[in-house]
């Protein structure tokens, strides 16, 4: 069993660079929560909960405007024939590289208003500090781009992992000599700076030049063109109950709760690590709408990547109170409850995560950007009601129901590429609800405390 085993990882072929590419993204997104969670336990006791608070937002509105303004590098990158080409990879920098900058000055001038409409002056002093970030990746080598096309993730994973370690050592020097917000602004710049450094010194690949070559432009803006408005939508799938929270809570709850939500979101950060690295290259090399006999074994594999993190998922619903309780402070005790409800929420998010990839490794990004649109609209009209009147538990449940209103939407385009897996998908959410509901009712006492 194990040399078998041992052959598969070994081989040449898609199936053995596929296992060794899932294998390497589930330990680069698991040693990465790792090293966040133990980040966090250092960075609680250094500093209060309105830091986080304050990041939060910071995060919120950089992510937002970055989100705001793509047009599908990485996409392009992994889906174009010419992916591999020096003068396509070029462009694709050279764009990348121009859209930071641009949007730092953004930032930047924004600042003041954003402070305002969040009523925390601070914001206009920490955004221009922490958007530079947005520059540094800027200059990230399409190496990454070019690694993850071929599922050749294991130096990168590594890499990516060392940098976050140095990162954290730093970040927590900074935490104990400054004790304010500060620490993590700065820290937010160091991590991407190491990582950026290492990425171009040891990964295998060309050394990026400043190049804009008209065809490869015009067929990343054709890919682009729907994907910025599916990017738009995906930004409000993946933070509007921060940015909705941030104008109803005050600042150091607001902490709290991204403090529940970098536990509670482990298990769905790790299946759509897997999904971005290995399950969309899959799709490009074998597609279910090609040949048949490709659908079993995309199935397969998407089966495996949730049924793993729809089970960490239950474990985090039952043990995440106590985890808490063990780890943090009393300034962090309502954290406990609502990891519970966010584990419950994202169920479908981890079932469903990858789906519509079948579409956009085909180059449908028209298909893509309607479902992330009608499921951030849905999300969106779902946080702002439910924030009102349940506060921050109504927050957690909308975001899982929502791709629960849109999934008939889902199936028809899934269905239309022959990537439908209704066992598969009804069977581990019904599951998951299941067992995570037995977690509501074990730690149901504390999650009424969110709701007074």
């Amino acid at each position: 069993m194990i040399s078998r085993i041992k052959a598969q990882l070994m081989g040449k072929g898609v199936r053995g660079r596929a296992l060794r590419g899932t294998l390497s993204s589930v330990l680069l997104a698991s040693g990465s929560h790792v090293v966040r969670f133990a980040s966090n336990l250092v960075l609680t006791r250094l500093l209060f909960p309105e830091a986080f608070g304050l990041m939060a937002l910071v995060q919120v509105i950089v992510m937002g405007l970055e989100m705001l303004s793509t047009f599908g590098l990485r996409i392009a990158v992994m889906q174009n024939a010419r992916g591999d080409e020096p003068d396509f990879l070029n462009t694709a920098w050279t764009l990348q590289v121009i859209r930071g900058i641009l949007l730092w000055l953004l930032v930047c001038s924004l600042s003041p208003s954003f402070a305002n409409f969040y009523d925390q002056p601070i914001l206009a002093q920490i955004l221009p500090v922490a958007s530079f970030t947005l520059v540094i990746r800027g200059f990230f080598p399409t190496k990454i781009l070019s690694v993850q096309r071929k599922l050749q993730l294991g130096r990168y994973s590594m890499l990516t992992l060392v940098s976050q370690v140095i990162n954290v050592v730093i970040l927590s020097l900074l935490a104990y000599w400054l004790g304010t917000v500060w620490a993590l602004v700065i820290g937010g710049l160091i991590s991407p700076a190491i990582a950026l450094v290492l990425f171009s010194l040891y990964l295998p690949g060309i050394r990026n030049r400043f190049r804009l070559e008209g065809a490869a432009m015009r067929d990343m803006l054709h890919l682009g063109k729907y994907l910025f408005i599916s990017t738009i939508a995906t930004y409000v799938i993946t933070q509007s109950d921060r940015a909705v929270l941030g104008l109803f809570i005050p600042i150091d709850l607001l902490g709290i709760y991204g403090i529940a939500f970098a536990l509670a979101t482990l298990p769905a950060m790790l299946a759509t690590t897997v999904a971005k690295s290995v399950v969309f290259p899959l799709y490009r090399m074998r597609h279910p709408a090609d040949d048949p006999r490709n659908q079993a074994k995309i199935f397969r594999t998407r089966r495996m990547v949730a049924s793993a993190a729809t089970a960490l998922s239950c474990g985090m619903a039952y043990c995440g109170p106590w985890i808490m309780d063990l780890l943090y402070d009393d300034r962090y005790s309502l954290a406990g409850p609502i990891a519970v409800l966010l584990c419950v929420a994202n169920v479908p998010l981890i079932v469903l995560n990858g789906a519509m990839n079948a579409a956009l490794s085909k180059g449908d990004s028209l298909r893509f950007m309607l479902m992330n649109v009608a499921t951030a609209i849905c999300q969106l009209g779902l946080i702002y009601i439910a924030v009102q009147g349940f506060g921050i538990a109504g927050a957690a449940l909308a975001i899982g129901l929502a791709p629960l209103l849109t999934y008939p939407l889902l199936v028809v385009f899934l269905r239309h590429y022959n990537n439908w897996d209704p066992v598969g998908e009804l069977g581990l959410m019904g599951l998951g609800f299941l067992i995570t509901g037995g977690a509501v009712w074990l730690h149901w006492d504390r999650i009424l405390l969110l709701m007074t």
